[in-house]
């Protein structure tokens, strides 16, 4: 027995109505225990449920979806823990279009397949179905994944954690706040120097970059940037994918409503200015030759710095080292040591 209904109703989770919710479970979840009563003393040779690799990894605006997927998911396992036959599989995207994905456009695809998730040809999905019959699981995903993709997410720690091991990525959770400080300070470094014009151009060309990006246009050139986001394409789930990205850009903390309070590229750059404004003057107080110092010693290895004598100078100058009273003196053979200077001590040995 196949049972493979399903129906969708996407749309983001502050936007689900019961009625939304219904629809969608009543096709998964009310078909298929009506199907597990009918057939629980029958002697079956199989029992197979088409469920969606969304209930395992998540899908953006798929929240009523991944939930009635999920039931499908542990009805399987509960039947095999009663000694009854049963697989789910949690299909990825077939190529093949079906009254699911016929509405599918090339900017959906496209979106799709930055988070990893490619089409796969009806003849390969027909051998991961003969596959999965033979295995001695309750719950199996047969997707096509792109991996260079899932290394993308990765770097924008926007990698589900199951692919964690997949690709050998290491979890970033830990370092959100030292990557937010980077993204923050690297922009800001961008922006020094540039009056508030060149600014909020910088920054509005930054938004349309990444909008060009979701919307899957050539260029950024090709964004309007006095056009409302929604005449440009964005819907609700693209919109959300913006917020993101622009989050991972900026280093800042962005409302989920972002587009609808600022509803222009030109007007959401200059938000982000003023959100910026802080860091970009502390940036601006550093002068060139401090900046250039900062850079130098940041790219000399520790060991390097240790044996040259360096390291326990730039220790006492941020109060860490052994001997606090000896913080003056070092800071004025520091400042007596020109940048040539810096260079010879601190690679004066052949050790790395």
């Amino acid at each position: 027995m196949i049972h493979a209904a399903g129906v969708i109703d996407d749309t983001v989770i502050t936007a689900l109505t019961p009625q939304r919710v219904d629809t969608v479970l009543r096709a998964k979840v009310d078909a298929a225990w009506n199907l597990h009563e009918l057939t629980r003393h029958m002697d079956l040779s199989a029992f197979v449920m088409f469920s969606s690799i969304a209930a395992t990894v998540g899908a953006p605006g798929q929240a009523n979806y991944a939930a009635a997927n999920t039931f499908l998911d542990a009805l399987a396992a509960h039947r095999r823990a009663v000694g009854l036959p049963a697989v789910s599989l949690a299909w990825g995207l077939w190529e093949q279009p079906s009254a699911m994905t016929a509405h599918l456009d090339a900017a959906d695809l496209t979106r799709m397949a930055r988070s990893g998730l490619t089409p796969m040809g009806s003849q390969e999905a027909l051998d991961l179905f003969d596959t999965a019959l033979t295995a001695e699981q309750p719950h199996l995903i047969p997707a096509h994944l792109d991996l260079k993709a899932l290394r993308s997410l990765a770097t924008l720690d926007a990698l589900p954690a199951l692919f964690t091991n997949l690709i050998h990525a290491t979890t970033r959770r830990h370092a959100d706040n030292d990557l937010t400080a980077h993204s923050k300070t690297a922009l800001a470094q961008r922006l020094h120097g540039l009056s508030t014009e060149q600014q909020q151009a910088v920054l509005r060309d930054l938004v349309r970059s990444h909008i060009a990006t979701v919307l899957g246009a050539p260029t950024a050139e090709d964004i309007n940037p006095d056009h409302n986001f929604q005449d440009l394409g964005l819907d609700s789930l693209t919109a959300l994918e913006l917020r993101n990205r622009l989050k991972t850009a900026t280093g800042l903390t962005l409302s989920p409503t972002l587009i609808f309070d600022y509803p222009t590229p030109t007007t959401l750059g200059q938000h982000l200015h003023q959100r910026l404004a802080g860091t970009v003057a502390q940036t601006t107080t550093i002068s060139p030759a401090d900046a250039e110092i900062q850079r130098l010693i940041a790219s000399i290895p520790v060991n390097r710095l240790r044996q040259a004598g360096v390291l326990d100078i730039l220790l006492g100058l941020t109060g860490t080292a052994n001997h606090p009273n000896e913080s003056e003196s070092a800071e004025t053979k520091l400042a007596n040591m020109g940048l040539d200077d810096l260079v010879t001590a601190a690679l004066q040995s052949d050790d790395v």
